[in-house]
């Protein structure tokens, strides 16, 4: 009888202890927790689809409202938070649809961003409501509302030394006398600084101009290796009186730095 008492004491103590662990320690007692859903881990919808709305419920705390990189939270962010309204700017002037689809989704690694800082918005816009997924309508409404700011900088081209960076600096050098790493098989371009002193110390405005514009085959090139910038600026969306300014501006740049 007193063993009997004894096992029962000792199972009575075990069951307190037991109670007691689950009271102190979350959780004890209980199976491994299940990992929260995926679902519960997402940015909120707002219920807008709008490009605008989009933007600023999402981007606009790091990016800004104005989309210039200058948001509230851009200060605590290591990289740099890039200007988004001269990504056609820094795309010879066209913008880059694909690539920001891609940034967006998180289907592209950004290197300036590093670890990549900027979220990845694909899993948020794809969340079901009602049964439908409008993640691909979200998605294509910021695209298109990106693009539909780059239009500002229409309205203030690029000056000369910028288009001179863009388009010819990879030919003929930061320089502008043909030193830059002109690609295999086409020869070495032509010393910009010395077209005043080939002719008697006038620049040929109206001749650079219209190459710039129409292009030239060049007798000591054989076929016209240098891009028609008139062409590829119209091609670009661009409008006759925009595509002059940036002929005149470029035109002007090499003016500005003729060999004395």
């Amino acid at each position: 009888m007193e063993m009997a008492n004894k096992g029962f004491i000792r199972a009575l103590w075990l069951i307190l202890a037991v109670a007691l662990a689950a009271m102190v320690i979350p959780g004890a007692g209980k199976q491994s927790q299940t990992a929260p859903k995926a679902e519960q881990q997402f940015t909120p919808l707002i219920h807008s689809v709008e490009g605008p709305d989009l933007f600023r419920a999402y981007c606009a705390s790091c990016h800004g409202m104005d989309a210039k990189g200058a948001g509230p939270a851009a200060p605590e962010l290591k990289a740099k938070v890039p200007d988004l309204t001269i990504l056609a700017r820094n795309n010879r002037e066209q913008f880059p649809a694909a690539h920001v689809r891609q940034v967006i989704s998180g289907d592209k690694v950004v290197a300036a961003h590093g670890s990549r800082e900027m979220p990845i918005w694909g899993p948020v816009f794809h969340q079901i409501e009602s049964d439908v997924d409008w993640g691909n309508v979200r998605l294509e409404s910021v695209v298109k509302y990106l693009e539909s700011i780059q239009a500002i900088n229409s309205l203030n081209p690029s000056s000369g030394a910028e288009l001179y960076q863009q388009h010819c600096a990879v030919c003929h050098g930061n320089d502008l006398r043909g030193t830059g790493p002109a690609p295999d098989p086409f020869r070495a371009p032509p010393d910009l600084t010395k077209l005043a002193r080939r002719r008697g110390g006038k620049f040929p405005d109206g001749y650079v101009s219209k190459v710039l514009k129409n292009g030239v085959v060049m007798p000591a090139h054989g076929p016209a290796e240098m891009p028609i910038w008139g062409a590829d600026f119209t091609t670009d969306r661009l409008g006759e009186s925009q595509v002059a300014l940036r002929i005149a501006n470029l035109t002007s740049y090499i003016k500005s730095l003729q060999e004395k």
